[in-house]
C-alpha cells in the first residue's frame, strides 16, 4: 500500500465513524421525543359531547366511529400541557365527562392513555384540574 493510500483510508474510517455515531445519536433522540412519554393527568370536561362521530384518515377515508378529545393535562407539579388523541370505538370505550384520564404523553404525542381514579391524580395537578387555574 502506497503512502498517499493509508492517510486516506484513516480519513474515511474516521468519517465513517463519525456518520455512523451522528446517526445512532440522533435516531436516540427521535426515538425518544417521539415514544418516550411523561405522565399527566386530565378531566373530560363536563360539557364535552362525547357521542362517537365517524372519524377519518388524513387521506379523507373512513376509519370508524371515535371522538377527538383535545384536552389540557397537568404532571405532577401542576404544569400544563395540551394533549390531543382520538379513541376509537370499536378498540375501547370513550372516556366520558367527569372520568380523569392518565396520560403518557411524548414531546411529539400521546403515547398511550387510561382511565384512573381521582384518589390517583397527584395534589398539584388535581388542584390545577378543578381550578383551572
Amino acid at each position: 500500500m502506497s503512502r498517499t493510500k493509508k492517510p486516506l483510508l484513516w480519513a474515511i474510517a474516521v468519517f465513517a465513524i463519525v456518520l455512523v455515531a451522528t446517526v445512532a445519536i440522533w435516531g436516540k433522540q427521535y426515538y425518544e421525543d417521539r415514544y418516550v412519554g411523561s405522565d399527566y393527568y386530565a378531566m373530560v370536561p363536563f360539557d364535552f359531547d362525547a357521542a362517537p362521530e365517524m372519524m377519518y384518515s388524513m387521506s379523507g377515508g373512513e376509519v370508524g366511529l371515535g371522538k377527538e378529545y383535545v384536552l389540557t393535562a397537568y404532571d405532577e407539579y401542576g404544569e400544563a400541557r395540551a394533549v390531543e388523541f382520538n379513541v376509537y370505538v370499536d378498540r375501547s370505550s370513550l372516556p366520558q365527562p367527569g372520568a380523569y384520564l392518565h396520560i403518557s404523553a411524548s414531546k411529539q404525542l400521546v403515547v398511550r392513555w387510561g382511565l384512573t381514579d381521582e384518589s390517583n391524580v397527584p395534589e398539584k395537578a388535581l388542584h390545577m384540574i378543578k381550578n383551572g387555574n
